[in-house]
């Protein structure tokens, strides 16, 4: 299962990253796309968090990993407030908007490699119930970390760094994400009642990305005209996880 747990999140991790970095070549592209990508990422994190990671933390441990979502919930509002942004999927959509590069780049880097390792966690969570779960868990993980490298990619460029420095930076704090899937792996493997309760911190880490950070987003800055367009990425995201746990359950 390990290998699995690694495989999953490497390929994540610089699936993502390429693939943020070939939109990179193509502004006019990004800006066209940025606004679907992040309605996409909200609705596959919203129904993953609530159809598959939630159910099956309640189907092993009952109600009482409701608590543990809520308490997740609350624990990245504050992380949030007190490092101003773990996330940035508000850069991606506006790269010229110098009024959103205030943000120091270490707490940027912190942020970022702190996302990255729960996204490790998340995945080696999923793979310690089910296959099919960790197959679900990777799909969401790599859906959101398009928008979120971005937006990261975006903030580095307008701060001044070269293209190749920006993706060298990304990919070291990517490797986060593989130090949270082995921590994961082995806390589960000692600790079996640690499962369900990591399961329910993951998915009030999807629930808390989807309603808190990208929903409000595409409030904000849809424009009337567009306003079908994300609605329709957004129930697409949804449907699509939706049918995937139908599938592989």
């Amino acid at each position: 299962m390990l290998f699995y747990i690694l495989l999953f999140t490497f390929l994540t991790s610089i699936a993502s990253l390429f693939l943020v970095a070939i939109l990179l070549l193509h502004k006019s592209l990004i800006h066209k796309i940025s606004f679907s990508l992040v309605s996409f990422a909200a609705g596959a994190l919203l129904a993953t968090g609530f159809l598959d990671t939630l159910k099956e933390a309640v189907e092993m441990s009952g109600e009482n990993v409701f608590l543990w979502t809520t308490l997740a919930i609350a624990g990245f509002f504050l992380t949030e407030r007190l490092f101003i942004s773990l996330h940035h999927h508000d850069k991606e959509t506006s790269l010229d908007n110098k009024d959103q590069l205030r943000l120091p780049t270490p707490f940027l880097v912190f942020g970022d490699g702190l996302h990255n390792f729960i996204d490790g966690a998340a995945i080696a969570a999923g793979f310690l119930v089910s296959f099919p779960l960790g197959l679900v868990t990777s799909i969401a993980v790599f859906v959101h970390e398009i928008p979120h490298e971005l937006g990261d990619f975006g903030i580095l460029l307008h701060k001044g760094w070269s293209r190749q420095d920006v993706l060298g930076l990304n990919l070291a704090t990517g490797f986060t994400a593989i130090i949270g899937s082995i921590v994961v792996y082995y806390l589960g493997s000692k600790f079996e009642n640690i499962v369900p309760v990591l399961l329910a911190i993951t998915a009030g880490n999807f629930i808390y990305l989807s309603a808190t950070d990208l929903l409000p987003e595409i409030h904000h800055k849809a424009k009337k005209g567009l306003a079908l367009n994300h609605t329709f990425f957004f129930f697409l995201g949804i449907i699509l996880i939706a049918v995937l746990i139908k599938i592989l359950g």
